[in-house]
């Protein structure tokens, strides 16, 4: 494993602002390395259209590719202090935040992007139709990060 690894996890539901904050920050962080479930989602299965019953595989790939790059960083990562890590995805779910603290990153940080569903819903409007995530998931994805951010301090080192 590297001298130290970072691992970030976006945390948001749909339309919250996940992706163009990623793509900003590698602008001016171009080491980062991004896991992307949405790539995942279309390396697997040629699209990234979510299908629930694909969700898990998903981020099995995602925790995986995780702990491949904290196993085998780069020349480039070894350069600096190690791994910088981010993993874009909804995760609202406080069991895949267990998850990725279990694979061993010396720090962990949630960045948080709460946006609530009406403005989620919104920014998702000029998405192509098929990536539009309906309201309701929208609903039930903020209704579950509502109710496990309570354990956000326990599982991250940092929260941002």
């Amino acid at each position: 494993m590297g001298k130290f690894s970072i691992l970030i996890l976006t945390i948001g539901i749909p339309g919250s602002g996940k992706t163009s904050w990623v793509k900003e920050y590698k602008s001016t962080h171009p080491l980062v390395h991004i896991v992307s479930t949405d790539d995942i989602r279309e390396d697997l299965f040629g699209t990234r259209v979510c299908i629930p019953a694909q969700n898990q595989t998903v981020y099995e790939e995602a925790r995986k590719r995780v702990k491949a790059i904290m196993a085998n960083p780069s020349d480039e990562d070894m350069k600096g202090i190690g791994p910088e890590i981010i993993v874009v995805s909804t995760n609202v779910d406080f069991m895949e935040w267990i998850k990725y603290k279990e694979l061993g990153p010396s720090i962990i940080i949630a960045k948080i992007f709460e946006v609530e569903p009406e403005e989620a819903w919104g920014r998702q409007q000029g998405r192509p139709p098929s990536l539009v995530v309906p309201f309701e998931i929208l609903l039930k994805k903020w209704g579950e990060y509502t109710k496990n951010k309570r354990f956000l301090p326990h599982i991250f080192n940092m929260i941002i």
